[in-house]
C-alpha cells in the first residue's frame, strides 16, 4: 500500500518550496518570544532539566525561569508530595507502597515529571537538549516544524496535494504563533495518523497511534469511542470472538505500560495533570467566556478576570450555572455525533473532527494552540472546498489576531480583556466556530444517501453552492 501510494504521489518541488515557506513563516511568527524565558518551551525547559538533573538543577537556568517549579502553587500542584504520602498512609495502603512513593523525591533525578502533562512529553523536550542550552528554544522549534512538515507529506501521499496545500496555508493562518513554540502538533498528528490508518483499515497501527496521541496530551481520549464503532462495524468476525477487541487491546496496553512507567518514576507526576485540568475555571478565550461578556453587557454587571491555571480566566456571575450547561451541551453534542456515525451518516475522519470541534466549541477552556488539534483534520476530509477554506481561514485569522497580537498590546496580561477589540474577536471566531459545527451536523443529519459526507470527490459544480460548510454525494 505504501509503495503504491507513494509511487503515485511523488514529492514535486512545490512541494518541498511549500513545506520550507510554511516552516519559514512558523518560525518567524513564533520568533519574538523564542529567547524569552516565561514561554511555554522555557517552561518545558525547566521540565526536561528537573527529570534528568532533579529540581535541584534548575538554579542553572535563567534566574526567574523556573519559579512555577521552585515555588509551585497550589493550582499546579494540587496534591503536593508530603500531602500524598499522608493521604496514603491515612488510607492505610501498604507501608512498602507508602515507602516507595515517599522515595519518589522531585529534586532526585528521573522523579520530577512535568505538572500539566502526561510523561511522554519529555521525549521532544528532551531532544531540544542537544544544542546549547540558551539554543533549547530554537532547538524545540525546529522539531516542532519537523513535525509540521511530515504531517504535510503524509497527506500529500495518503490524501491529495490539494489537502497537503490546505494544510500548509490554515495552519501558517491559524498556527502564527504557536506551532513552533507548543508541542500540540504532535498529538495532532498522531491523530491523523491514526485517522488515516484507520480509514485504511489497518485497526492495530490505529489504536496504537490513538494511544501514543492520548499519551502525549489527553484530549484524543474522546475519540476512543469512535474508533471502536468504526472498527466493530467494519470487522467481518463473529461478534463473540475475542479477535474483535485485539486493536482495543493494543490500545489499552500501550497506555497501561506507560502509564505505569509513569508511576514508577513519580505517582504525583502521574497524578497531577488529571487535577490539573478538572478544576480549571472558565478561561476568557472559550465561547462560555463570550457568552459570560455578553451578559456582563446586558445586566451591565462587569466581569473580572485573573490569572490563573497558567492562563486568564473570567470570574462572573452565573459563571457556575454556565459552565454545567456548557458541560451538558458537550455531553449532548458528542453522544448526538456517534449517533451519526452509527447510522453510517459520516465517516470515522468526520466523527473524529466533529468531536474535537464539539469539546472545543463547548469547553471551558479554548487555548490558540488548540485550532492545531484539527487543522490537519480539517484539510484531510475539507482539502478545498471553498467554504471550508474561507471559514477556517477566518478563524485561523481571528485567533492569531488575539494571540499573539492583541496579547502583546499590554504588558499586565490580566489587562487584556479590558482592550476594546479582545472580546468582539473572540466572540467572534467562536460563533463562527460554532456555526461550522452546526452546520456540518446540519448536513449529516439530513444525509440521506447511502454514502457518508465530506470524504468523497465533489460529484458535481453544485459543491459551493448546496451548504456553506459541506457538501453530501449523490
Amino acid at each position: 500500500m505504501i509503495a503504491s501510494s507513494i509511487s503515485k504521489k511523488r514529492i514535486s518541488i512545490l512541494d518541498i518550496v511549500v513545506i520550507f515557506i510554511m516552516a519559514g513563516l512558523l518560525y518567524y511568527g513564533a520568533s519574538w518570544q523564542i529567547f524569552a524565558i516565561h514561554t511555554d518551551a522555557a517552561r518545558y525547559q525547566c521540565y526536561t532539566r528537573a527529570f534528568w538533573h532533579g529540581t535541584s538543577a534548575l538554579n542553572t537556568l535563567p534566574p526567574g525561569q523556573c519559579n512555577f517549579l521552585i515555588h509551585p502553587s497550589k493550582q499546579l500542584i494540587p496534591l503536593p508530595h508530603a500531602e500524598l504520602v499522608k493521604k496514603m498512609s491515612d488510607f492505610g495502603l501498604p507501608a512498602g507502597l507508602v515507602h516507595f512513593v515517599d522515595a519518589q523525591l522531585p529534586d532526585q533525578p528521573f522523579h520530577a515529571l512535568p505538572y500539566e502533562y502526561p510523561m511522554l512529553t519529555l521525549i521532544p523536550f528532551t531532544l531540544s537538549l542537544l544544542v546549547p542550552m540558551n539554543l533549547f528554544q530554537v532547538a524545540f522549534a525546529f522539531w516542532m516544524l519537523v513535525v509540521a512538515a511530515l504531517v504535510y507529506l503524509v497527506l500529500l501521499k495518503w490524501r491529495s496535494r490539494k489537502a497537503a496545500l490546505v494544510y500548509a496555508f490554515l495552519l501558517v493562518v491559524g498556527g502564527w504563533g504557536t506551532v513552533a513554540g507548543r508541542f500540540d502538533i504532535i498529538p495532532s498528528a498522531l491523530t491523523l495518523f491514526g485517522v488515516i490508518c484507520a480509514m485504511k483499515k489497518r485497526w492495530n497501527w490505529a489504536f496504537v497511534l490513538l494511544a501514543f496521541a492520548v499519551l502525549f496530551k489527553f484530549y484524543p481520549v474522546v475519540l476512543l469511542l469512535p474508533f471502536l464503532i468504526a472498527q466493530q462495524k467494519d470487522s467481518a468476525l463473529p461478534w463473540k470472538s475475542w479477535r474483535r477487541l485485539i486493536p482495543l487491546g493494543l490500545f489499552v496496553a500501550v497506555c497501561v505500560v506507560v502509564m505505569g512507567i509513569s508511576l514508577l518514576l513519580s505517582v504525583e507526576g502521574t497524578l497531577s495533570p488529571f487535577s490539573y485540568f478538572t478544576t480549571r475555571p472558565i478561561q476568557v478565550e472559550s465561547l462560555p467566556a463570550s457568552l459570560l461578556w455578553i451578559l456582563s453587557l446586558v445586566l451591565s454587571k462587569p466581569a473580572h478576570y485573573a490569572y490563573t491555571f497558567g492562563s486568564l480566566n473570567i470570574l462572573a456571575s452565573g459563571a457556575t450555572v454556565l459552565s454545567l450547561l456548557a458541560t451538558l451541551a458537550e455531553l449532548v453534542g458528542v453522544v448526538y455525533v456517534f449517533w451519526l456515525q452509527w447510522r453510517g451518516k459520516i465517516d470515522l475522519a468526520t466523527t473524529s473532527l466533529l468531536t474535537l470541534l464539539v469539546v472545543m466549541v463547548t469547553g471551558k477552556v479554548f487555548s490558540p494552540q488548540y485550532l492545531i488539534w484539527v487543522i490537519p483534520l480539517v484539510a484531510y476530509i475539507g482539502e478545498d472546498r471553498r467554504w471550508w477554506v474561507i471559514c477556517w481561514g477566518l478563524i485561523g485569522l481571528l485567533t492569531t489576531w488575539i494571540y499573539p497580537y492583541i496579547y502583546i498590546m499590554t504588558h499586565d496580561i490580566e489587562k487584556v480583556p479590558y482592550l476594546p477589540p479582545f472580546f468582539p474577536a473572540t466572540t467572534i471566531r467562536n460563533f463562527l466556530l460554532a456555526a461550522f459545527v452546526l452546520g456540518v451536523l446540519h448536513v449529516a443529519t439530513y444525509n440521506r444517501s447511502q454514502q457518508t459526507v465530506f470524504m468523497g470527490e465533489p460529484q458535481t459544480s453544485d459543491l459551493n453552492r448546496t451548504s456553506p460548510v459541506a457538501t453530501t454525494q449523490g
